[in-house]
């Protein structure tokens, strides 16, 4: 995605529609950078991209709460057909900026959810290859359940 070209003279809507747009397209780069992250299961490098993409999401809001304020109470359309073309196509980048960013999010969610259902059939799998088939000793809400035998020390009694 191509950063806007900055003008001389830049209207306070152009402006602001600018910032929304180079927002959007760092949390695009750092949702490319989560799905890699997840994909490698680097914890450390999620865990830093999730802070940059809270800061980006702060930053948004500030660049939509500016946008929102130079509208006052025109329509976004109103606005822009007072604007340049170049504005007008900028608004329109932002919007397919969105939906790209929707998606992105949409596939790194749909990979966690598969990641942490393999987790579990990985859980489950190592407790019966340990336990045989009893029931695990503690409970969703971590009380025990039954008292049951510890295979390492009781195996070598």
């Amino acid at each position: 995605m191509s950063v806007p070209a900055a003008r001389d003279h830049q209207s306070p809507l152009e402006a602001a529609l600018v910032d929304v747009h180079t927002t959007l397209t760092a949390l695009l780069e750092a949702a490319d950078e989560q799905y890699v992250a997840v994909v490698a299961h680097d914890r450390e490098r999620l865990e830093g991209v999730t802070r940059k993409q809270e800061r980006l999401a702060a930053r948004l809001e500030r660049a939509e709460r500016r946008r929102r304020d130079v509208l006052g109470t025109r329509s976004l359309d109103a606005a822009l057909a007072e604007e340049i073309a170049e504005v007008a196509s900028l608004a329109g980048t932002i919007g397919a900026a969105v939906r790209q960013l929707q998606t992105k999010h949409s596939q790194t969610a749909s990979l966690i959810e598969k990641s942490v259902e393999l987790n579990g059939q990985t859980i489950k799998f190592l407790q019966r290859l340990v336990g045989g088939a009893h029931p695990p000793a503690y409970g969703a809400r971590g009380g025990a359940t039954v008292a049951r035998q510890s295979v390492l020390v009781d195996s070598r009694a």
